[in-house]
């Protein structure tokens, strides 16, 4: 018994794990904030901060630009946050003042695939996920994000030096914790409990 309660405490500790959106209509993300990035003017700066959410990076400036600078014909309008101005391996962070369970973006012209990691309040890395780019067979227009308790920084990287891509149309949910627990997820805390009780009864 105490081997069965022990495997489903670790089966219950290892369900937590981020999941990829490719829709802005995930319901990860209904009742979200939104940036568009629209009122804030054209420039290049090292770090951009509207509302609650810090965006930077250290490789070079990031670029406040029209929509269709850099390529047309993909996601967003108005203005939009893009990576041209930055040097080397392009990559950039994204600061949340509080943390989120949700976030997504339009992602566009990006032509490597893009790692993508969450970490929380205390620095932990949550988890890495993938953003594909054109050159593995996404198109140059799509919609990225994550959903993964407590996310407090994002950090985005090119998989492959330096890539141009274009972001607009942040959407996040603010949320420390899912609410709701996965089926499994329960089914594992009856079992650990059920455990629990036999053991205290054998005593």
């Amino acid at each position: 018994m105490k081997k069965l309660l022990a495997a489903a405490l670790v089966c219950m500790s290892s369900l937590s794990h981020a999941a990829l959106i490719s829709s802005s209509a995930n319901p990860a993300l209904a009742g979200g904030s939104t940036i568009d990035f629209t009122g804030v003017a054209t420039g290049n700066a090292t770090s951009y901060t509207i509302g609650d959410v810090t965006f930077s990076t250290s490789t070079g400036t990031l670029r406040i630009a029209p929509y269709g600078e850099g390529g047309s014909g993909w996601l967003g309008g108005g203005q939009t946050l893009t990576t041209r101005d930055t040097t080397g391996t392009s990559a950039f962070s994204i600061l949340f003042a509080n943390p989120v369970s949700a976030f997504g973006m339009d992602w566009g012209a990006a032509n490597p695939s893009w790692n993508v990691s969450l970490f929380d309040a205390s620095n932990n890395l949550l988890e890495t996920v993938v953003f594909v780019g054109g050159n593995a067979g996404a198109t140059f227009s799509e919609f990225y994000g994550a959903q993964h308790a407590g996310i407090s920084r994002v950090e985005l990287t090119s998989s492959s030096g330096y890539d141009w891509v274009i972001i607009d149309d942040l959407k996040y949910v603010a949320g420390n914790s899912n609410n709701v627990p996965e089926p499994g997820s329960l089914a594992l805390m009856a079992l650990a409990v059920a455990g629990l009780g036999a053991t205290r009864r054998r005593k």
